[in-house]
């Protein structure tokens, strides 16, 4: 120890005190231990494990529900198409009495009616080969479901009715829709003349029984040989290389037979961010498994909700015990009060407030200690604000940085960025932007293109205008900059200036064809800043327009390209003579690089 820091100890130690009979911190402990702590904490765990039991169950019940009533809603919608099938069978054989081609006059008008619900295609074969097919082909694949209407011709052509098995529509696009043939033979008489087979559309019932589950959810349907068909919250991990099929919960339902219904445990597969999923499948009529997981955790929540609640009420008592342990003190309240009333001072920012305290008890020895920490604190505070300034420096000093060298990237637009933001400010302030989302759009401005650095440098650098192909390499930087800095939360509210400043006001940009307020202000705003300095700064395919001609240019485009607020404010900033400077020293390097 310094000789500084042992006569600093000395002092806060003062005087030399007489022995104390009775320690007030002993006293209070105790009071707070026998009157509410002990006996508070055996009745919490007790309660904990009677309701334990009974709240688990009633989560894995809820869970083992939901698997039930999707299979429901799958039961009734095949057993729906099938009877409306049968509707339809029923009126052919009818019309077969009276022509032996039923469909040979009417055609598509006499099926038509019978499409109905989430029956979506009729399709008539007859024994000789012939098809007619009604309903709407885009929303399912015809290479999906061709095996299975070929085996629902040879099977209903034998007499017997069939219902295949699921068709996934995953990876095709949104407008395609898991689905499922069924056939019913059509008879004239007793002889099978052809075969009608439906489409259903699964997708509807699917949506209907996920809806209103939430987003912890993870939830699929396997046909009963294993494929999957449909999913909601599906991660990547389970469905890449058939990874679902590993699941313990499905390798015993490969294992058993329709109709078994059950809920339990199991580790989670490698790769995804919780360790156990509690997991319950069912089986429909068909022997098709629906499977509702979620993380085991979240699942038993209300058993830490319960938890959570004995614990506050423990911290009432312990703060009833603390008023009660101060009744029993007495006469060390109005120190406390001296302490408490400077805390609060400080608390407000008046580090200059101290504690008098004329006691030689341990209040007394606190009040010094608390006197010393306030000046520590002070200090540390000041320490702190002066570090916080340094780091915003060093910060935006990365970020201009960062910026300078993706211009570098391109001897045509060097300084592209930091006039970029300049612009923005100036927009930004014009309309009126917090500080925040100046500070936001500052570093926007300065990072929209930082998806270049993912762009060969022989587009960047080309010094003639880019063919088509080159130009749909160009545009993926947007995407590029937004995956750069998304894995960093802290950039959630200026990554929309990396990926949608190139969309358009009337729709037509890119990446995400936004239009309107679906466009973020911030890139609204670097999208009027990024044109008008490529305006106004030759590039190899043209040359500067004057900045008076861009100005107007940039009106003209407006609700077709900008947003007519963000344009609005823009005029306003060059009218105010904000830009004028800023534009004649662009436009004089862009004419040096040249």
């Amino acid at each position: 120890m310094s000789p500084e820091t042992a006569r600093s100890a000395a002092d806060l130690q003062g005087p030399a005190r007489p022995p104390r009979r009775i320690r007030l911190l002993w006293t209070l402990l105790s009071v707070m231990l026998l009157t509410a702590l002990v006996p508070l904490f055996l009745t919490a765990w007790k309660l904990i494990d009677i309701n334990k039991e009974s709240l688990e169950a009633a989560s894995r019940e809820y869970q083992l529900e939901v698997a039930s009533a999707i299979v429901q809603e799958l039961n009734a919608v095949t057993t729906g198409a099938n009877n409306q099938l049968a509707a339809t069978v029923h009126y052919l054989s009818s019309r077969m009495k009276s022509s032996p081609d039923p469909l040979r006059a009417g055609g598509a008008d006499l099926l038509a009616p019978y499409l109905a619900g989430d029956l979506i295609s009729l399709r008539y074969t007859s024994r000789e080969g012939s098809i007619l097919q009604v309903g709407d082909r885009g929303r399912f694949r015809e290479e999906a479901v061709s095996s299975s209407l070929f085996e629902a011709f040879a099977t209903a052509m034998q007499g017997e009715p069939y219902v295949g098995r699921p068709v996934s529509g995953r990876g095709t696009g949104d407008a395609v829709a898991p689905c499922v043939v069924v056939a019913l033979p059509v008879r004239a008489g007793v002889e099978v003349r052809g075969v009608l087979a439906g489409i259903v559309d699964l997708s509807a019932p699917w949506a209907r029984s996920v809806a209103s589950l939430g987003a912890n959810y993870i939830v699929f349907g396997l046909d009963d040989g294993g494929t999957l068909f449909a999913s909601s919250g599906m991660p990547e991990t389970l469905l890449a290389d058939h990874g679902y099929r590993k699941l313990e919960i499905v390798s015993r339902f490969r294992k058993g037979g329709p109709g078994v219904r059950e809920i339990i445990p199991f580790d989670a597969p490698e790769g995804m961010k919780v360790q156990e999923l509690l997991g319950a499948r069912a089986a429909t009529d068909r022997g098709w498994g629906i499977f509702v997981l979620v993380d085991r955790g979240l699942a038993y929540a209300s058993v830490g909700e319960m938890k959570a609640s004995v614990y506050q009420w423990a911290l009432v008592a312990v703060g009833l015990s603390v008023l009660a342990a101060m009744i029993f003190a007495g006469a060390v309240t109005r120190p406390l009060k001296v302490l408490v009333e400077s805390t609060r001072r400080i608390a407000g920012g008046d580090f200059s407030s101290r504690a008098e305290v004329a006691s030689r008890n341990e209040i007394g020895e606190l009040a010094d200690t608390f006197n010393f920490m306030t000046e520590e604190i002070r200090n540390y505070i000041e320490r702190i604000k002066q570090a916080a300034e340094e780091n915003n420096q060093l910060f935006m000093g990365t970020i201009k940085a960062l910026a300078a060298a993706i211009d570098e990237k391109d001897p045509y637009t060097r300084g592209h960025s930091d006039r970029v933001h300049r612009f923005s400010v100036a927009i930004g302030k014009h309309l009126g932007l917090s500080r925040q989302e100046l500070r936001n759009l500052t570093v926007g401005a300065l990072l929209h293109d930082v998806g270049k650095i993912g762009i060969e440098d022989a587009i960047l650098r080309k010094p003639a205008a880019l063919s088509d192909k080159e130009f749909e390499i160009m545009k993926r930087h947007p995407l590029k900059g937004a995956h750069i800095l998304g894995e960093m939360p802290q950039m959630r509210d200026i990554i929309p200036a990396m990926r949608s400043h190139h969309e358009r006001w009337a729709g037509g940009g890119y990446p995400d064809n936004l239009k309107g307020e679906q466009i973020p202000l911030i890139a609204r705003i670097v999208q009027v800043a990024d044109t008008f300095d490529a305006m106004t700064t030759n590039r190899p395919y043209q040359r500067a327009m004057r900045m008076d001609a861009a100005v107007a240019r940039i009106q003209e485009l407006s609700e077709i390209v900008f947003d007519p607020r963000v344009v609005a404010a823009f005029k306003d900033a060059w009218v105010a003579g904000e830009l004028k400077a800023e534009t004649e020293s662009a436009a004089g390097a862009g004419t040096a690089w040249s």
